[in-house]
């Protein structure tokens, strides 16, 4: 028989089953079709699409290099949205020349995904819990503290006084920061700051603080600034515009002159 010819038959079968496999809009195409679809190389098309759409949407809220990989039922689900598993990696991630973030890797949790990714934005149509990997380098943190608006906030609290924005260092299982406060009358206090990280009620906090000058009246409010305001606190994991997003934090180390955290993000189904 031609080949042509099968091919069509094929199809046809595929129609008629696709009939039978959509009554339920959470029901995956069924053995005959998976098996069929992927013969025909459908399944590797729909990959590649839905991977294309998927990393230009990443980088609406979020630059950076992505590599998108999904685990899919079949093309024909697939299309649809509907996939058992994601992974994406993520480098030199960038947030509104805010946030600075080195490596990102985030996985799927459910083994049954349904997001229709041909909307704009899209649209998650079941929940999907996702865990996450960061990494955060000593540049991502020093970028980040520059471009925050904190210190310029703390310098209008006192008049008169200058704050020269930290510049940090990461050495063993620490952070350094360095920083200088100047006075009336022309004089200036350099100090430091040097702490540990832990989880602390969801949150990134500094622990173990040890400070120099720290019997200096401003240098204590500039202590209690910085740890009132960690930037690593406020990391926003809304990757998805206009998706409800929840964030967990689970651990945080430092290794290697960077900062590892790790934890869960569900990303809520639309209402």
């Amino acid at each position: 028989m031609n080949k042509k010819i099968i091919i069509v038959l094929c199809m046809l079968f595929i129609s008629a089953n696709l009939g039978f496999a959509s009554g339920n809009e959470y029901k995956t195409a069924n053995t005959f079709v998976r098996v069929t679809t992927n013969m025909l190389g459908y399944n590797w098309v729909a990959k590649k699409v839905a991977q294309s759409v998927l990393k230009r949407t990443l980088n609406k809220s979020v630059k950076g290099d992505y590599k998108v990989k999904f685990d899919s039922f079949s093309g024909v689900d697939l299309k649809k949205g509907k996939f058992r598993g994601l992974y994406i990696e993520g480098a030199n991630l960038c947030a509104d020349n805010e946030l600075y973030i080195s490596k990102i890797k985030l996985k799927t949790i459910n083994d049954f995904n349904y997001v229709d990714y041909r909307k704009d934005p899209l649209v998650f149509k079941t929940d999907v819990p996702m865990s996450y990997d960061v990494e955060i380098t000593e540049d991502n943190l020093n970028k980040m503290l520059s471009a925050g608006k904190s210190f310029e906030t703390f310098s209008n609290l006192i008049p008169l006084v200058t704050i020269k924005t930290p510049s940090v260092k990461i050495s063993d299982d620490k952070i350094r920061m360095s920083s200088s406060l100047k006075l009336p009358f022309g004089k200036t206090i350099k100090f430091t700051m040097t702490g540990g990280l832990k989880v602390e009620n969801g949150k990134i906090v500094f622990t173990d603080v040890k400070t120099s000058n720290s019997k200096n009246e401003f240098v204590e409010k500039m202590v209690n600034l910085i740890n009132n305001q960690n930037v690593l606190e406020n990391i926003n994991m809304d990757l998805f515009d206009g998706a409800d997003t929840k964030m967990a934090i689970d651990k945080v180390y430092i290794k290697d002159k960077t900062v590892y955290v790790n934890g869960n993000i569900l990303i809520k189904k639309a209402e």
